[in-house]
């Protein structure tokens, strides 16, 4: 994996090549086949060991994947799960077919799925000529990630029991944002560190609400495109940029809030198509969330194999937390 520039260039002087677009990194990473990657040039072999001796204590496993089938009718007006089981009769046997939409569901963006609008270039300067050049181009997929998948230290910032706790009510399906100073309360409340190349996990509580819907109420969340997430600002943003994470979860559809609470601090663009970061959205972190607070233990040592085929824009993590 490449190294980073050393040392780190300060937030202010981003971008870091005139003419690229505004807070990217483009060149971070170098220009070799591993600047592909992007943060996830942190998950090395000596982070993965140290991670492993340091975070895994009790041996407890969760699952990180929601159902694909969860959400319905779909959110944001995808495609929704279809399964087709198939009788091979004469033998006694079985086969199913599966379609859906591989951000239905629990799922990684990679860095093809969203642009800088503006400068329509996405991660590296790739463009939607170079994506959609043949059928399946692989440029900015998922394959890269594939060879090794993701693993490395999670570190869970808990903010729907920080939010109980405070008597602070929340409308998981409207824009209620998390400030960078809630992340500063709860790591300060939880005990927890962050380190370079940590992945970020975000509890913002939405799964747990969804869940909890009727019928009729998961019929309107699946119409309404706001939702709870990290608060955009200058502040927030140059707070990601120094903690370096390797990738950032959360539980919501969208990680950060949206309505957003300054359009020009919008994050999709500086994390996938700026910084090379993935982004998990709709992670199921209740379990570990429950488990965290039991062991009073927030950090953890996670693992994710997305789905490996050319040119995939997205894919269910199959994560899991192991502590």
């Amino acid at each position: 994996m490449a190294p980073p520039l050393n040392p780190l260039p300060s937030f202010d002087e981003l971008p870091l090549r005139e003419g690229d677009p505004p807070n990217s990194a483009w060149g971070l990473w170098g220009d070799g086949s591993d600047s592909a990657l992007g943060s996830l040039n942190y998950l090395t072999d000596e982070l993965v060991l140290k991670t492993i001796k340091e975070e895994v204590k009790t041996g407890e496993r969760i699952g990180l994947n929601l159902p694909l089938d969860l959400f319905n009718p779909p959110l944001l007006g995808r495609a929704g799960f279809e399964q087709k089981i198939i009788d091979k009769n004469p033998l006694v046997v079985n086969d199913d077919v599966i379609t859906f939409n591989t951000q239905g569901s629990s799922q990684w963006d990679s860095l093809r799925h969203f642009a800088y609008q503006q400068d329509k270039k996405f991660y590296n300067g790739t463009t939607q000529a170079d994506i959609h050049a043949s059928g399946r181009t692989e440029i900015n997929g998922l394959q890269s990630w594939c060879s090794k998948g993701l693993a490395g230290r999670g570190v869970l910032i808990d903010y729907v029991s920080y939010a109980q706790r405070h008597g602070i009510e929340v409308n998981h399906f409207a824009g209620h944002a998390i400030s960078v100073e809630d992340v500063f309360a709860i790591a300060e409340e939880q005990g927890v560190d962050f380190c370079t190349g940590d992945v970020l996990f975000l509890r913002t509580g939405y799964v747990a609400a969804y869940k909890a819907l009727d019928a009729e109420g998961r019929e309107r969340v699946s119409n309404v495109r706001e939702w709870c997430g990290l608060g955009q600002s200058r502040e927030t943003t140059e707070w990601l940029w120094k903690r370096q994470f390797a990738a950032v979860v959360s539980d919501s559809p969208g990680f950060e809030v949206r309505p957003p609470t300054d359009k020009k601090w919008h994050l999709h663009p500086i994390l996938l198509a700026g910084w090379g970061t993935p982004l998990g959205e709709l992670f199921d972190l209740d379990k570990l969330a429950e488990i965290c607070a039991k062991n009073n233990r927030w950090s953890f040592f996670f693992t994710s194999a997305p789905l490996n085929y050319a040119g995939a824009v997205a894919s269910p993590p199959n994560a899991t937390a192991v502590l």
